[in-house]
């Protein structure tokens, strides 16, 4: 046997094993940098929503403080129809704030998802091919290695070529 036929072999998987390692942890760095995202995503949403909450409240009482200003009653129908209409879209402008949330983070979920398959999907090809390159240095080995009793034994003997 060649020893460097079995040390090509040996360091060939050691490499397979250490890139399927590698591929596994590239997985979990890119699934939790990823969950990371989700909580500063909800984070920035807390604070847009907290941000239309305030504005709407700004404006709720520019306009009573206007109405005590202008001598106006409260109960104008036309100072209630333009804070209905304010809270109106207020909440239509956070209904789709929500839903664009709610889809990113689907969005995040699955690309943490895929992620973590890809990086077993890595991992499994890089053991498949660790043990496929032992396995064909095997095949190499066996078809250079000498067959029942036909060795020279000159080579043994240190008086080759002599």
């Amino acid at each position: 046997m060649n020893p460097l036929m079995i040390a090509s072999a040996g360091l060939q998987f050691y490499g397979a094993m250490q890139a399927s390692k590698a591929a596994k942890q590239e997985a979990r760095l890119q699934q939790q940098q990823i969950k990371e995202q989700k909580a500063n995503a909800e984070i920035v949403a807390l604070q847009e929503a907290n941000a239309r909450n305030r504005n709407l409240q700004d404006f709720l009482n520019i306009n009573e403080a206007l109405t005590g200003v202008t001598g106006r009653d409260l109960n104008d129908r036309s100072l209630k129809a333009l804070q209905e209409r304010a809270k109106k879209e207020t909440d239509t402008a956070s209904d789709r704030a929500r839903l664009q949330f709610l889809t990113e983070q689907g969005q995040r979920d699955l690309s943490s998802y895929l992620a973590g398959v890809r990086g077993r999907n890595r991992s499994q090809s890089a053991l498949i091919s660790g043990a496929t390159s032992l396995l064909s240095a095997g095949s190499k080995m066996s078809s250079v290695a000498p067959k029942g009793g036909t060795v020279d034994r000159r080579l043994f003997s240190g008086s080759y070529g002599t």
